[in-house]
């Protein structure tokens, strides 16, 4: 009987050592995926992409720290453009890329986005695709969108930026609709009749007041594009890290239509 009892023993002894080996050899799956670390300003910035614990996309979005916003260039009219590559061990759909634009004096129009700012695109097209977005692609730029891919209230402007594409605005926003300056926005990206870049504005003195906000995106009936589309586009700042966050949230995967 004792030898029996010893054997039980031993042998419990040895599957509670295989089941803590099992467990430690099967971690908690990697939610949380990082794009390579650019210098912006004094501070550095970086691309991320957030999953659910199923591997599903819930955000993609870029964070910087606080000196990322102290001795930023200065002296360029056309703004300075920071390039953030997509974290390599995940892929999202549509992105492809983000370029984090600052904009020492805005830009076009007067009185409208003229203000010291950041435009964050968040492009589906490739960088060889977007280089080569020329200056007098008048018809690209110019060809609208099927009714079913703008989305409510939004309007297609004129013209267009090289390298970059022509701009959907957001009537409801209050430095459009005349209710007010401009603090932040939405803007939708389009070439040759399709879209092909979602994009938050965000000026600078709005950044600095450290807000954590998040603003509804109005959605088109139907996307071009097979992939994950956000509800919502949020600010966001980590006080404990002293962090930045501009995120595309609450994606959802949508199939073309």
């Amino acid at each position: 009987m004792k030898t029996i009892l010893s054997g039980l023993v031993m042998c419990m002894a040895i599957l509670s050592t295989l089941t803590s080996c099992k467990e430690d050899d099967d971690p908690k799956p990697k939610t949380e995926f990082f794009g390579p670390e650019i210098s912006v300003g004094d501070g550095k910035a970086m691309s991320y992409v957030k999953t659910d614990a199923a591997g599903e996309p819930i955000e993609a979005g870029l964070m910087f720290d606080e000196k990322a916003l102290q001795n930023l260039p200065t002296g360029d009219p056309h703004g300075h453009e920071y390039l953030l590559k997509m974290p390599a061990d995940i892929d999202v759909a549509p992105y492809t890329h983000i370029t984090f634009d600052w904009n020492e004096h805005g830009h076009e129009p007067p009185g409208v986005y003229d203000l010291p700012h950041f435009d964050c695109h968040f492009y589906f097209i490739t960088e060889a695709e977007r280089g080569a977005i020329g200056p007098f692609d008048s018809t690209q730029f110019n060809k609208p969108l099927p009714a079913e891919y703008l989305p409510p209230m939004y309007l297609e402007t004129p013209g267009g930026v090289p390298g970059m594409g022509a701009h959907v605005i957001d009537l409801l926003s209050p430095e459009i609709a005349g209710t007010g300056s401009f603090t932040k926005t939405f803007i939708y990206g389009k070439y040759d009749g399709e879209l092909t870049f979602l994009e938050p504005m965000v000026t600078l003195d709005y950044l600095k007041s450290k807000r954590n906000e998040s603003n509804t995106i109005r959605q088109p009936q139907k996307w071009q594009q097979e992939g994950y589309y956000p509800a919502s586009y949020d600010l966001r700042y980590d006080a404990s890290k002293k962090m930045y966050s501009i995120v595309l949230a609450g994606l959802a995967h949508k199939h073309k239509g």
